[in-house]
């Protein structure tokens, strides 16, 4: 039972609450409602109107601030279209007006909805610490090494690049047993700077450099010879939605998919 609840007004202010030993940053709160009993904080100190709400085009670069929810995102004029279709894999409306990219990242789960997207892509992660000045990183560095408040996440959209986000699940409101994304260019025919990550195949979705090894700089394979060349590389782990058989084979044939889904960014 939650038996202390903030709402400050600033980064600063919301970092020094969140220092107290048990508490827990809050924002649209869909991470907190999966909890169990026993499992619920007891200190909550929502963020909401501490960090940025905001989606906007920098150049070739798009700033989407952590307090934007999937929903914000979805609707968004700026945002891509392989962005908002991993936003949109979150099927509960209702879910998506609440969760927000910052919780999403916070989260770190397998399957997250918006990491592997973000992880091919390149997307970096402005986060502050207490005491010490916001600082910007990789975001497959952060997630690593999670410190301090998300503040905002950008994005290069850069001309040539081209993408693509897959998720599979039972049901469409189901959790993913697996997440799919990759970007990469397609030069003379062959596939170059190649990013691959997947979700669903370790603790937390991950970029896969040894996935993108197996096809950078060749042709783009047929999607049974990709199967067949990414299976022994996945593993995963048995629960009520899959053994790990199968999950290894949906896995594989989702970055089959994902590979020939590929569409330039806009």
């Amino acid at each position: 039972m939650v038996k202390e609840f903030f709402k400050p007004a600033s980064v600063d202010e919301a970092l020094d609450l969140l220092s107290v030993p048990g508490s827990l940053a809050l924002a649209g709160g869909t991470w907190a409602l999966a909890f169990e009993g026993r499992d619920k904080p007891e200190r909550v100190v929502d963020i909401g109107k501490a960090v940025p709400r905001t989606i906007e085009r920098r150049g070739s670069v798009l700033v989407v601030g952590a307090a934007v929810t999937f929903q914000e995102l979805i609707e968004s004029e700026a945002a891509p279209a392989v962005i908002k279709a991993a936003a949109q894999s979150m099927a509960n409306r209702n879910t998506r007006n609440r969760a927000t990219v910052g919780g999403n990242l916070g989260a770190n789960k397998s399957c997250a909805s918006l990491v592997p997207v973000l992880l091919a892509l390149g997307a970096t992660v402005e986060a502050k610490s207490r005491g010490k000045p916001a600082a910007v990183l990789p975001l497959a560095d952060w997630l690593a090494r999670p410190e301090g408040l998300v503040l905002a996440v950008s994005v290069p959209v850069t001309a040539g690049v081209r993408s693509s986000s897959l998720r599979s699940s039972r049901t469409a409101c189901d959790i993913a047993t697996g997440t799919a994304a990759c970007a990469c260019r397609l030069e003379g025919g062959k596939l170059t700077s190649l990013r691959i990550a997947v979700g669903g195949f370790g603790p937390h979705a991950a970029l896969r450099p040894d996935l993108a090894a197996l096809f950078e700089g060749k042709p783009l394979p047929a999607k049974a010879d990709i199967e067949k060349a990414v299976l022994p590389l996945l593993s995963a782990r048995a629960d009520q939605r899959g053994s790990a058989e199968y999950k290894c084979l949906r896995g594989a044939a989702l970055i089959a998919d994902a590979l020939h889904a590929v569409e330039e960014l806009s």
